[in-house]
């Protein structure tokens, strides 16, 4: 039964390559090397795209993702989504990033659940110089007790204070919390 369980893995590499790189490289199964090409599949894989346990490279998908775009349970890249993300753009359950969203948001601008920024909070917690949510700590804030109130004017009024408060604030900071109202 050990004999079998050993020779449960598949490995394959195209004959065609781009520079020193196969095409498509395939590792997967047990004990299987790391998958290296173009298109990477594999336990750990390292590609342009990339897909696999442990994923490197521009497009990557894997349970643990690193790379310029990435999906995966734990992401590190630029534009990242994943349980646990940290990037420049980050979407997920935990977000780390210059902007973030997610069930809790850390970054800049941050927009979530609980949402900490170092410019701009939008959350049902949130804590920046400036916030809005239904609870806020920050030294401008506006405070939204229902969504009714939010859809009318919530993102006029949150702009408006935005600009008094940060004047010199970089403009994708914030576009990016009053777009996602």
């Amino acid at each position: 039964m050990v004999e079998k369980i050993r020779k449960l893995k598949y490995e394959y590499s195209s004959k065609k390559m781009i520079g020193r790189l196969p095409l498509v490289s395939i590792s997967i199964g047990v004990g299987a090397k790391t998958a290296k090409g173009v298109v990477a599949i594999g336990n750990v894989s390292k590609g342009v795209i990339s897909i696999g346990l442990i994923a490197m490279g521009g497009f990557s998908l894997g349970l643990i993702s690193l790379g310029l775009f990435v999906i995966g349970l734990i992401g590190l890249g630029a534009v990242v989504s994943a349980g646990f993300s940290l990037g420049i753009i980050a979407i997920g359950g935990i977000a780390a990033g210059i902007f973030s969203l997610g069930g809790i948001a850390l970054g800049v601008a941050s927009v979530g659940g609980v949402a900490v920024g170092g410019q701009v909070a939008f959350g049902g917690f949130a804590i920046a110089p400036v916030a809005m949510g239904l609870v806020t700590k920050a030294e401008v804030s506006l405070s939204v007790a229902d969504i009714g109130t939010l859809m009318q004017s919530g993102a006029d009024a949150f702009n408006s204070i935005i600009n008094e408060a940060l004047p010199g604030i970089w403009e994708p900071f914030r576009s990016w919390v009053t777009m996602l109202l």
